[in-house]
């Protein structure tokens, strides 16, 4: 099924601003999200794989306080701390010490997201707000909309998935349902016009197998849970 459909079937409750009512009205939304060749995923269930089309900005330290570092635009860089980055606290002492990476979206990019590894949902909590361009706002990771999925692994290790919108538009879909377990490369949702992507992970749980700056296609490995969370 195309991606759009399958969000037109099942849609996010969330509120639709109107520029993205025009650009679903013209068809642009349906060509970002266009099928494209959905890859053979061939890695074993504790790879972490790409859940996008983009380049991957940022892979940085989960440091304590308002010091862990925001993207790099146009040779600026802002700080954000654990709690800005998922809009709480509850995890922090968990996740500190921990790794994200910081996945961005172009509008060249299809803007479909698969799972990125074989999890099991524990939570999700939407956090409406109007979005601005990524690419031109340093703090539109942590101001922007997002929707922050709880997540854990066959091992009970936790990880959260953070989709950002962007580009004006309020524009997050998403097809999980809490307690719902999902195998990497499904369908998990998408964006309308633009977007960020970013994984948290605790200390010692993952490897990084890609590097910061890489171009990044579905399904290609980025990373690994670590054997010693067993």
């Amino acid at each position: 099924m195309h991606p759009y459909d399958a969000f037109q079937q099942k849609p996010f409750p969330r509120r639709r601003m109107i520029l993205e009512r025009a650009a679903d009205a013209i068809g642009l939304n349906r060509f970002f999200l266009r099928e494209g060749k959905r890859p053979h995923i061939q890695a074993d269930e504790w790879t972490i794989v790409s859940p996008s089309d983009c380049k991957l900005s940022e892979i940085e330290a989960l440091r304590p306080g308002k010091d862990i570092h925001g993207k790099n635009a146009f040779g600026r860089r802002e700080n954000y701390s654990f709690e800005e980055i998922v809009h709480g606290d509850d995890a922090s002492a968990e996740f500190e010490g921990g790794v994200y990476f910081n996945m961005y979206l172009s509008p060249l990019n299809l803007h479909y997201l698969l799972y990125p590894a074989n999890l099991t949902v524990k939570r999700m909590e939407h956090h409406p707000a109007f979005c601005r361009p990524i690419l031109f706002m340093r703090s539109g990771e942590i101001r922007n909309e997002r929707l922050v999925i709880y997540c854990e692994n066959s091992r009970r290790t936790p990880f959260i998935i953070v989709l950002v919108g962007s580009f004006l538009v309020s524009g997050v879909e998403c097809l999980a349902d809490v307690s719902g377990s999902y195998e990497a490369g499904g369908l998990m949702g998408g964006f309308k016009l633009g977007s960020t992507v970013l994984m948290l992970f605790p200390k010692g749980a993952v490897e990084p197998i890609a590097k910061p700056g890489d171009r990044l296609f579905f399904g290609e490995p980025m990373a690994r849970f670590q054997d010693a969370r067993s």
